[in-house]
């Protein structure tokens, strides 16, 4: 193929140098073109050139170009000749150059040298021509199927089936890259002429770049079959072979009209056959409605993709200008009705209709049958297509929904008027005609009930933007079983449907409906006057009455009898009833633990969907008032409080009793406490039971327990002992938390002691006033006076003997005379000591605890002999300490005291 000749860009590197002029030499003779024209069937086995006779045996290149016809030039590539000949050369070159050059001039130059100098050919112009019409006999297409008739060709389409065949050849002197150009004309009786374009820059492979190859090209049967009658068929054919895109048609004569490219070479001749037209179209295909799909061997719409309508068309239908197709739709109970008419503008157009949602919408779960019509320009009428049957789906409904519902319940106790029941916006409402709502569920005794919202309503043009809402009448829904479910029912009609029986019922809504909470009463004790329960009066339990408005056999109830520690006592549920109270009974010992308490009762109603607690009974337990007084048997009376419970009368230990109570269970706690006062003075309590659980046998028959001997021993004579029975009611470890029993008050009565002090002990000394010598059994202070006192030994006879203590120590008459106080450990009941050497008078008084003065004995006589001082006190009544005040010289020695420890 020739290509442009590129543009040098050498340039000389010295300013002065020149290039030396080329000698000029006789342009290139072409072989068969001598006259300036070439004809390339002449050339066929080698086309060549001839140079000037004198140049030299050096290298020649020959350059060819073309100059195109229609504008233009191009370069082939240049021949360098190495033969090595001298004078004048025959150099030859591809025939390619000469058909790609046909219709156009080619132009032939060479350099080399002469005589060694550069030579530089003039150039040679040759015109080449296209075959001769009688050099394409053999080449020219034809109709497969035309005949002669009556030496006429004809092509009579009722002969054969489908297309016509055109073939065509490849040219004598072809190439791969050819283009090959067929188009048939028809109606050539009037302009403009009808073209049908059969090859267009068909490109020749080079395996069919072969001299007569065989092209097959069908010409469409439906454009032959719109022919007008009695009309013929002429092929125009031709070639582009210089590799060059096909340029428009030239604008000539309508009656020299061909369609092929103005750069075409044209062939001839052009073939011609009448035509016999059979108008009839051969196995037209059905319509098609571009959101169908065919599954299972069958058509199906979903109506999800037609909601804004669907679009029909005919895919395989050839269409030529003027015709007219007219679509249509029909069904079962519709009838036929047209969707409407086109007429093709341009040939090949496709042939299309829009299918309105609302014809859709007549169709929902039937098939619905696609045809049309097609009228040719020149047939006596119209043709039927066959059906394409398409069965169409159900929409996707919306579900209905309440607005008061919470997901799929519907609480009644969240709104207090009608409920709301709505439909949104659906796929072809806007097609809808009569809608119906209704609701269906169960009532309270399980028979069925329906209730319709809706009936034969008009769907309103609101509805059809906004979507459907009815009321519900509250009355309605409290028909309804509790915790029960009912379904939300929808149906509208389309396509002038009036019946509930022939509309679409949308998917049923499923709720779950809850009527207003009961209001449960608290419940009531039977044994109980209101909220007072008289602990005696639920010794043998109790029994709690539940009965509330809208009690039904369904329902669990469960009570809880709140225990001290704050759980329910174990009850089994119960079911509901319908006719009179459910009663719960309550063992005598949920009484027992409580007593002394308020006891919160409730009770749980659990329905099917909904769990409640009604209001508290809070009943306040009385006390035990029956309570046993604890018993000392030991005691002198053993029952009466204030008995003397004297130690000297037994050994031992003492028991305490207490009588069996009626509150009494296995595996309470019980405490048997015993309050007193020590030795010292201190409080003292000890338990003989700790918080001990009773016994089978202790819950039966009662207490009897041991106080130990060694605490009693340790408490003080004459002061009482409080014994106290504690039982807690329920598995407390807490004292605080029992039942006290009357208390037992007893006196402690303690054997008495007696015991001398001799001084014996002491050292000897002497001190003034303000010091003091202790024993065990006393202390002597010296706490006024003058002159001395002190532990000596002196005389030896019945009253004093050993050591004693002195007074006034060698003083016949003191002053001031001597006052000495002494003090006992324990309360004395009685008191003995000698005095001797007593002349003067002195004076001896006793205190008892609290500082009273007990008795003040006087001794004026003069006893110097010596004698006793001895007091013995009341009942009730003990010495703490005494004074003596004396004024002579004295002793005391050999005291004896007694007392209670």
């Amino acid at each position: 193929m020739p290509q442009k000749k590129p543009t040098s860009n050498t340039s000389s590197n010295t300013d002065n140098a020149r290039t030396p002029k080329a000698v000029e030499v006789g342009a290139p003779v072409i072989y068969k073109g001598e006259g300036g024209t070439l004809y390339p069937l002449d050339v066929k086995e080698g086309p060549y050139l001839t140079t000037d006779s004198n140049m030299d045996d050096s290298d020649i290149t020959v350059t060819v170009s073309v100059r195109f016809k229609h504008g233009g030039e191009a370069v082939f590539e240049d021949i360098v000749d190495k033969s090595g000949t001298s004078g004048a050369r025959r150099i030859f070159f591809p025939l390619s150059y000469i058909t790609s050059g046909m219709g156009h001039t080619l132009f032939f130059s060479y350099k080399g040298r002469v005589g060694g100098q550069v030579a530089e050919s003039r150039v040679a112009e040759v015109g080449v021509r296209f075959y001769d019409e009688k050099d394409l006999e053999g080449y020219v297409p034809k109709f497969v199927h035309s005949e002669l008739v009556n030496s006429t060709p004809t092509l009579d389409m009722h002969k054969f089936t489908g297309n016509e065949t055109i073939l065509a050849f490849a040219h004598p002197l072809v190439k791969a890259g050819d283009q090959l150009f067929i188009n048939v004309a028809g109606d050539q009786d009037k302009t403009p002429f009808a073209f049908n374009i059969v090859a267009a820059s068909r490109v020749v492979t080079p395996e069919e770049a072969v001299p007569g190859h065989v092209f097959r090209f069908s010409l469409p049967r439906g454009w032959m079959g719109r022919r007008r009658p009695w009309g013929s068929l002429t092929i125009h054919w031709g070639w582009i072979c210089d590799g060059r895109p096909p340029l428009p048609p030239a604008e000539v004569v309508p009656t020299l009209e061909t369609r092929l490219p103005e750069n075409a070479l044209e062939g001839l001749p052009r073939p011609s056959s009448r035509l016999i037209e059979d108008p009839r179209l051969e196995n037209p295909p059905p319509p098609h409605l571009r959101q169908s799909v065919l599954f299972n061997d069958e058509w199906y719409l979903n109506p999800e993709l037609t909601t804004r309508g669907g679009n029909v068309y005919i895919p395989d239908l050839e269409t030529y200008a003027d015709d007219q197709l007219c679509f249509y739709v029909s069904g079962l109970d519709y009838g036929n009705k047209p969707l409407g008419c086109v007429t093709i503008k341009h040939d090949g157009e496709l042939a299309t209709t829009e299918l309105s949602p609302c014809v859709i919408a007549c169709f929902f779960n039937t098939p619905m049958a696609l045809t049309y019509t097609v009228q040719f320009p020149h047939s006596n009428g119209p043709q039927q297509s066959p059906e394409r049957v398409i069965n169409v789906l159900l929409p996707r409904f919306p579900l209905s929904g309440i607005e008061q519902a919470t997901g799929d319940i519907l609480d009644l106790s969240t709104f207090a008027m009608d409920a709301t029941a709505f439909v949104p916006v659906w796929d072809y409402s806007e097609c809808s005609n009569l809608c119906w709502m209704w609701i269906t569920g169960e009532r309270e005794n399980g028979s069925a009930y329906r209730f319709d919202i809706l009936s034969d309503a008009p769907v309103t043009e609101d509805w059809k933007v906004h979507g459907v809402d009815a009321r519900i009448p509250r009355e309605v829904l409290l028909q309804l079983a509790d915790c029960s479910e009912f379904k939300l029912h929808f149906a509208a009609s389309f396509c002038e449907a009036t019946a509930l029986a022939d509309a679409h019922e949308f998917p049923a809504q499923a709720f779950n409906i809850e009527q207003e909470p009961l209001v449960l009463a608290a419940p009531k004790v039977t044994e109980a006057v209101g909220t007072d329960l008289t602990a005696w009066n639920g010794r043998e339990g109790v029994h709690v009455e539940v009965s509330y408005t809208g009690k039904h056999p369904k329902h669990s109830i469960s009570l809880c009898w709140e225990r001290p520690e704050g759980t329910c006592w174990p009850l089994t549920s119960k079911p509901g009833s319908a006719v009179g109270a459910v009663i719960f009974s309550l063992a005598r010992e949920a009484v027992i633990e409580s007593m002394g308490k308020t006891v919160a009762i409730t009770y749980t109603v659990t329905t099917a969907c909904k769990v409640q607690t009604s209001l508290p009974l809070n009943v306040k337990i009385s006390k035990p008032v029956r309570l046993p007084t604890p018993v000392v048997p030991q005691a002198t009376p053993p029952v009466v409080q204030g008995g003397i419970l004297d130690l000297a009368t037994f050994s031992g230990d003492a028991s305490i009793t207490v009588e069996k109570w009626w509150f009494a269970l296995a595996g309470q706690r019980v405490w048997l406490k015993c309050s007193g006062i020590r030795k010292d003075g201190n409080a003292h309590t000890f338990y003989v039971l700790k918080g001990t659980r009773l016994t089978d046998e202790q819950a039966k028959n009662g207490l009897v327990e041991w106080m130990s001997r060694h605490e009693l021993d340790a408490l003080r004579h004459d002061t009482p002992l409080i014994v106290t029975c504690v039982t807690a009611l329920y598995d407390s470890e807490l004292e605080a938390d029992s039942i006290v029993f009357p208390t037992l008050r007893v006196i402690i009565r303690k054997p008495l002691e007696c015991k001398t002090e001799d001084f014996e002990s002491l050292p000897l000394e002497r001190f003034g006033a303000g010091n003091s010598v202790q024993t065990p059994l006393m202390k002597i202070t010296f706490q006024s006076g003058s002159g001395v006192a002190g532990i000596v030994t002196y005389g030896n006879d019945p009253f004093y003997s050993g050591k004693h203590f002195v007074m006034c120590e060698n003083e016949g008459d003191q002053d001031p005379p001597q006052l000495h106080r002494i003090d006992f450990p324990h309360a004395l009941e009685s008191i003995r000591f000698a005095w001797s050497w007593k002349q003067a008078p002195a004076t001896v008084t006793f205190y008892n605890q609290a500082g009273g003065v007990i008795t003040k004995l006087d001794y004026d006589d003069d006893w110097r002999g010596g004698f006793w001082v001895e007091h013995v006190t009341e009942p009730g009544t003990a010495i703490a300490w005494m004074t003596i005040l004396v004024r002579d010289y004295s002793f005391i020695d050999n005291f004896r005291m007694c007392y209670r420890v």
